[in-house]
């Protein structure tokens, strides 16, 4: 099959660019941030917060990734697919009664919203000094180190801080600096939404103690009782239907006393001696000149399925023990851990584009606002490695993957959960993590497969009596499978489980890890390979499709003028079926297992219902070419062929010209993770010019600037703005940024196939491409001017580029590239064996 033959492209900078300018890694600003959302993000994969730079106060918003609301015991599971009922939609939709066949899965076939991810609390830090004037004001985060420094001049005193979170501590430690020998005098306290209590330990830490809600919903109740479904919600109704609160968020007694508790604490050194105060409410820091504070946050969760009440851990001897740890080393070393540990990931990946230094100079808020106007092509590539370092920030092996929001969340009842959004969101967090070799950072996404299928396979068995597991639309860390509430668009989505597939066989075709498919990888694919097949009926034409699905939260107009969203076989639904087929017939057939599913999955792969082109050219993003209700809709589903999947490639030209029709219908503009998703779509277009214009049109600054339009963009802190805040929108743009420079998809490495005119020069090493194979190029004028390969598993290599070249191996050429034509373009390829562990040159 054409993935055995992947080979890719590495150089190191020595030898790729060695004469390329440093990056410019810092964001950097002359104004503290305004609100939480032009605040700075720091993390351990654990432990986050954004960092705001004031001066008299200075505010740390605290996240810790498992403390969610509810527990396992509020999931809502009565939810069934009854066969008459199934017959029934099934019948309603063939005779054209869309909005009948909607309704009843509107009012039998959906659940209610899962639980919601919640900040902890905030430290403050607060000085005792007169207000006065401020000066040489500066504020930034270098991500090259992952470290946030705010530095100040007031009251004739020079104040840094300098701030991280570590992963090889566990631990956010915060340093604080004064140029005078008694310059620091400062409050230390902590405040929380949630009730708390403070505590000073007897070691002399200061403690916040408190408990997270019981159960969350963000549905009015004017909704609830206009859906009927008071029923759903047996916190907030009683047996009759009466309201029993007033409220919608429900803490202790009110929800025998179930939800999470937490505890923060915080221990000051002083290495330069000083005096502290502890009280039960703050921690007084005077009389000296520098203060290190070690800070550890903990929840109860013990597991998706283990009640945090009754079955949690202790978060204060968690807590206890970080710290306890943590002093066993100064700030020197604290330091010097966290950044030896965070560069292992980081400097994996160095990526050039040259901007003027005038340009560089200016704070990065004033460089998005200018972007539009004047290309800044170092500020994409700071976007790009941004995206990377939220990754690692946000993402590490043991820790909960990146929701909605990464780590990072405000609210108790955040925009749409801050949970995982499964119908894309989740999915686009992860995009760069094999490609930008960050494979480690996708390790927590694995984990919540594997805890879905558990949860999945029992809604299989009881919601629709199939084989294997299935998953919906939205999960929390309680790992709910079922649909959500009320709205068929959305949350009727049986798919989860086929996208979540595709993120385990790219990590193994990335890394070419055979234990990894044959161990975890395969037994989750078979299963949702087995839902697909149990869930296909006859479309009556001899085509196999799905009975009921959506084109995830869009609707159509019948040819009755009904809006709905509801209909048989929709192209994603068939995408995602067609991809995990293949697939684990690939992987049974490699590993030796299976013959019997892999013969049904076989046959039923034949009767698949095949891509349709539209009367307007357009791939149709249903089974018949209905018109959309909002033609210019920020999903673009039907698409997933060509990104992220790899059925739609130069190789089928009808469906991409059929995809790129349809990217046009759609237009540029959209939320800001949407055109993350089109800036993939257009480079596997290979049109890097409209990629580009994509790029541009995310640089839109959100909440600043004079741009007051409502579409999607950046805050000044770069986090990308839906709007609100999104992170899968900085994950789309770094996977796009990759996908424009290199692509390995189709059965080769192509080198530059979406490079822009925009980025004429530059430079970048260390991307992945499938094989196992590390890959890094420079270009000049437009063009490749030399790249290298390194293979790490000893692959056959097939390479493509725009010009011809040569394979250099031990100072002998191996391999001269041939020209090749496809899809009215002149490409050029060569392919050779390689040897593990071997370097090999292009020129």
């Amino acid at each position: 099959m054409k993935y055995g033959l992947i080979i890719t492209v590495l150089c190191a900078l020595t030898a790729c660019g060695q004469a390329v300018e440093r990056a410019d890694l810092r964001l950097k600003y002359n104004e503290p941030a305004g609100n939480w959302n032009e605040a700075l993000p720091i993390g351990n994969g654990t432990a986050g917060a954004m960092i705001f730079g004031g001066t008299n106060k200075e505010t740390l918003s605290l996240n810790e990734n498992t403390l969610y609301s509810g527990e396992p015991s509020v999931i809502f599971k009565d939810v069934k697919v009854k066969p008459e009922t199934l017959d029934e939609v099934v019948g309603l939709m063939k005779k054209g009664e869309y909005g009948k066949a909607n309704e009843i899965v509107r009012k039998n076939w959906l659940g209610r919203l899962h639980q919601y991810y919640q900040p902890l609390g905030d430290l403050y830090i607060e000085s005792n000094r007169e207000p006065s004037e401020v000066a040489d004001y500066r504020r930034e985060l270098d991500i090259s180190e992952a470290v946030a420094r705010t530095t100040f001049t007031q009251n004739n005193i020079t104040i840094t801080r300098e701030i991280f979170a570590s992963h090889a501590d566990n631990v956010i430690v915060i340093r604080l600096t004064a140029d005078k020998p008694d310059g620091l005098d400062v409050n230390i306290t902590f405040g929380s939404q949630h009730p708390t209590t403070g505590q000073m330990s007897e070691d002399g830490c200061l403690l916040l103690k408190g408990k997270a809600p019981g159960y969350v919903e963000r549905r009015s109740f004017e909704q609830i009782e206009a859906w009927g479904d008071q029923y759903k919600h047996p916190e907030l109704y009683d047996a009759q239907g009466k309201r029993k609160f007033d409220k919608r968020v429900l803490y202790g007694d009110e929800i025998e006393n179930k939800g999470m508790t937490f505890e923060a604490r915080l221990k000051a050194v002083l290495p330069n001696g000083g005096k502290t105060d502890l009280t039960d409410d703050a921690l007084h820091i005077y009389n000296t000149n520098e203060a290190y504070l070690l800070l550890a946050l903990a929840t109860s969760f013990n597991g998706y399925d283990k009640s945090p009440t009754l079955e949690g851990v202790d978060p204060s001897s968690k807590t206890n023990t970080i710290i306890t740890n943590a002093s066993q080393h100064n700030y020197i070393t604290l330091k010097k851990r966290h950044e030896d540990d965070y560069k292992e990931l980081f400097d994996r990946v160095k990526f050039t584009l040259p901007s003027s230094e005038e340009q560089k100079a200016l704070p990065t808020d004033e460089r998005i606002m200018r972007f539009a106007k004047n290309s800044d092509p170092s500020l994409a590539a700071m976007l790009f490695q941004f995206g990377r370092y939220l990754m690692i920030s946000g993402s590490r092996q043991g820790g909960q993957p990146l929701n909605l929001q990464g780590i990072w969340n405000e609210e108790i009842v955040p925009a749409w959960n801050c949970g995982y959004t499964q119908n894309i969101n989740t999915e686009m967090n992860y995009w760069p993590a094999e490609p930008t070799n960050l494979p480690e950072c996708h390790e927590p996404l694995f984990r919540l497969i594997r805890e879905l299928s558990v949860t999945g396979s029992e809604t299989a068995r009881e919601m629709y009596g199939r084989r294997g597991w299935v998953a919906h639309h939205n999960t929390s860390i309680w790992r709910e499978s079922l649909p959500n509430d009320n709205m068929p668009a959305a949350s009727f989505w049986p798919m989860v489980q086929g996208w979540y597939a595709s993120h385990l066989w790219e990590h193994y075709l990335f890394n070419a890890d055979e234990d990894f498919l044959r161990n975890e990888a395969y037994p989750l694919m078979k299963g949702a390979a087995e839902f697909f097949a149990d869930w296909l009926i006859d479309d009556g034409n001899g085509y196999l499709v799905t009975p009921a699905g959506t084109s995830p939260e869009n609707t159509f107009i019948s040819d009755k003028g009904e809006q709905a969203s509801v209909s048989m076989g929709p192209t994603m639904d068939m995408a995602i079926i067609r991809e995990t087929f293949t697939r684990t017939v690939i992987a049974s057939e490699k590993l030796g297992v299976d013959t019997g599913l892999r013969a049904e999955l076989q046959s039923k792969l034949a009767r698949l219902l095949p891509y349709k082109t539209g009367a307007r050219g357009q791939l149709q993003e249903w089974a018949y070419d209905f018109k959309e209700v909002e033609p210019k809709h920020r999903h673009i589903s039907h698409l997933y062929g060509l990104f992220p999947g790899d059925q739609i490639t130069l190789e089928t030209p009808e469906l991409m010209r059929a995809a790129e029709t349809s990217l046009n219908l759609r237009g540029d503009e959209a939320t800001g993770w949407s055109m993350g998703w089109k800036i993939n779509c257009w480079a596997r277009l290979q049109d890097g010019d409209h990629a580009y214009r994509i790029i541009a049109n995310l640089f839109n600054p959100v909440g600043f600037g004079n741009n007051d339009t409502q579409r999607g963009g950046l805050f000044k802190s770069m986090l990308d703005a839906h709007p609100p805040f999104q992170i899968d929108g900085n994950f789309g743009y770094t996977a796009g940024v990759t996908e424009m420079l290199l692509q390995s998809h189709a059965g080769y490495i192509q080198f530059l196939p979406a490079l822009p005119n925009a980025w004429p020069e530059g430079a970048i090493s260390g991307l992945k491409a499938r094989g196992n194979f590390e890959v890094s190029l420079e270009w000049s004028k437009g063009a490749l001017k030399k790249a290298a390969i390194t293979s790490l598993a000893g692959q056959t290599c097939r390479l493509r580029a725009s010009t011809p070249f040569n394979v250099i191996n031990k100072r002998k050429t191996i391999a001269t590239s041939a020209p090749l034509e496809s899809n009215g373009k002149t490409f050029y390829e060569a392919t050779f064996e390689t040897e593990k562990g071997m370097k090999y040159d292009i020129y």
